[in-house]
């Protein structure tokens, strides 16, 4: 029985599980919190615009309708509900809205309106750098809330991601002597009432739990040290070195707590 220290580190595979689940809620969360902010207002002007087109478009059949002045107000139908454009009082527009304060000048040309609306359409659009096709439906304040909240959310998630990942930089799983370090405890391998090896090599493989004052300790091989046979796997030398310490009970795979040995 060697006495030489095992010192079991965090892997490179951990942080990179770390670094894919933290990118995935931060870029949800940023992505949340740009439709809140921006993107839901943006496909409100294209939805309200796109409406606005189609009904100068039939107007610009009738001359006579046309020649009092529709083409000349606003094209969205909109007005200021504490310095926010509003369309209906409750489906919020960009600050910046043109289409709240003028006609644009492919819906103001009667004839081509006349001709084609749609055309005209494409052609806003374009100059615009919006999408052709609006949203389905307009987003109203209570939509935009729940990107807030969604977005929110994500970002909490986050922290507590990057808390963990601070946290796991910061622990080893070791065997020093009869000490034994992990899961940010330290205890004695005399300590250990009962042994849980039932997922150590079975299913979720590194996993073992050991039983220090009736509580349950994790002992995390795929998270510390690892497997791999080029580092020499360190995480199996370290249980190697802790049954040849060890003389409690031992629960393995197929055993159940009756019949544990």
């Amino acid at each position: 029985m060697t006495n030489t220290p095992i010192i079991c580190h965090p892997t490179r595979d951990t942080f990179v599980r770390f670094a894919i689940v933290l990118a995935a809620f931060f870029g949800f969360g940023l992505y949340f919190f740009y439709d809140g902010a921006v993107g839901y207002r943006k496909a409100n002007e294209v939805y309200f615009s796109y409406q606005a087109f189609a009904e100068l478009g039939k107007e610009a059949c009738d001359v006579a309708s046309w020649e009092t002045g529709k083409a000349l107000q606003p094209l969205i139908a909109a007005e200021q509900v504490d310095g926010e454009w509003m369309v209906e009082g409750k489906y919020p527009l960009p600050a910046n809205c043109e289409a709240a304060r003028a006609t644009p000048a492919e819906a103001a040309d009667h004839a081509a309106m006349s001709k084609s609306w749609a055309e005209c359409w494409t052609a806003y659009t374009a100059r615009m750098h919006y999408p052709v096709k609006p949203a389905e439906h307009p987003f109203d304040t209570a939509a935009i809330r729940e990107q807030w909240i969604a977005g929110g959310v994500c970002m909490c998630i986050s922290a507590i991601i990057i808390f963990f990942i601070l946290r796991t930089r910061s622990r080893v799983m070791s065997l020093q002597g009869d000490t034994v370090s992990a899961a940010g405890q330290t205890f004695q391998v005399a300590d250990i009432s009962r042994l849980d090896l039932r997922q150590w090599g079975k299913g979720f493989k590194g996993v073992a739990y050991a039983t220090v004052n009736g509580r349950k300790i994790r002992l995390d091989g795929m998270t510390y040290g690892g497997f791999d046979p080029a580092a020499g796997q360190p995480a199996e030398e370290f249980m190697k070195a802790l049954l040849s310490r060890y003389e409690g009970e031992i629960l393995e795979y197929e055993q159940t707590e009756d019949t544990a040995r």
